[in-house]
Order: structure tokens, then C-alpha cells, then sequence
């Protein structure tokens, strides 16, 4: 058994498993500060989550290289894990592959922006002040590169973001 399974298909084990893995990181945050949907609503809460969910949903628009086994390491990994908590929570491994939103593949320049934004993400989990912005870090891209490239959320990624991300590459790198 490998440790890490890299793959850009996304089971319907990945896809629960990135779906129950932000309701639990909200519930978390909800409950441990007091029962108070403030506390979802600050910066130090939703930035890092929300800003590794999405550097991961554009890292999956690239199936090559360094960035393509990253995503395709987080992908593997939600899957796995999925399986894993499947069987043990609910009885079903929900194997078999869901759609995908990554119809579209990010130019050579737009590449290179999701390639910057992983290292961004790198460089913040790296400089976290504790654990708990590292745990959000990972829950976030976790969640991007499982749930958040399905057809059902990810869409307009596929749609907005990779052709935006693939002209803002053009603009800036040429």
C-alpha cells in the first residue's frame, strides 16, 4: 500500500471526505469559541482555509510536473482518507469516480501563478504562528483538491477561474 496516491480523479469517498472535512472544521471554530458564528466570520479563520482551498482547486487544473503531483497528492490523500472513514464510519467505501469541474487546463503563464500561489501556501504553513492556522491550511486544501474540484462546487472554477487565472498569466508573464 503507498502512502500517498497521487491521481486527478476524484472518488465519491474524496469528494464526501472533502465535504464532512470543512462542515467539521467549521463546527470546530464554532463550537470551541463559544458558540459564536463571529468567530467563522474573522480573517485569522477564513483566509488561511479559504485561501488553501483555492490555490488547490487551481493546482488541480495542472496535471504536470512539481504542481500536478502536489494536487494529485492531495487528491490521492482525500481519497484514501475518504475510503478509509467511509468503511469505518458509515459502512461503504463509495468507490467510483464523480465528475470533475476541471474541463479546462490552465495555460503555461497561468500555470505559473497557481505554481506561485502553492508556494505562497507552502511559505504560510511553513511561517504559521501555531498549529491551529496549519491545521486550517491543510483543511482547506484538502477540501479544494477533493470536494472543490467536483462538478457540483468547483464548476466555476472550471468556467471562471482557470480561463481568468490563464488571462491574468498572460497579462502579467506574457
Amino acid at each position: 500500500m503507498d502512502l500517498i496516491t497521487f491521481t486527478h480523479v476524484v472518488t465519491r469517498a474524496g469528494a464526501a471526505f472533502g465535504f464532512s472535512l470543512m462542515c467539521v472544521t467549521a463546527m470546530w471554530i464554532y463550537y470551541s469559541r463559544g458558540r459564536s458564528i463571529k468567530a467563522l466570520k474573522k480573517k485569522k479563520v477564513w483566509l488561511p482555509w479559504a485561501g488553501a482551498g483555492l490555490t488547490m482547486v487551481m493546482a488541480s487544473a495542472v496535471t504536470g510536473g512539481l504542481l500536478g503531483r502536489i494536487s494529485g497528492g492531495f487528491t490521492g490523500t482525500g481519497n484514501a482518507a475518504g475510503a478509509a472513514i467511509g468503511d469505518a464510519a458509515v459502512g461503504q467505501s463509495g468507490a467510483g469516480a464523480v465528475p470533475l469541474s476541471t474541463g479546462e487546463v490552465l495555460s503555461y503563464s497561468g500555470s505559473w501563478l497557481a505554481f506561485v500561489l502553492v508556494i505562497g501556501l507552502c511559505l504560510f504553513v511553513w511561517f504559521a504562528k501555531g498549529w491551529e492556522e496549519r491545521a486550517l491550511a491543510l483543511s482547506g486544501g484538502l477540501t479544494g483538491a477533493t470536494w472543490g474540484i467536483t462538478a457540483a462546487v468547483g464548476g466555476w472554477a472550471s468556467m471562471l477561474g482557470v480561463p481568468l487565472l490563464s488571462w491574468l498569466g498572460e497579462v502579467l508573464i506574457g
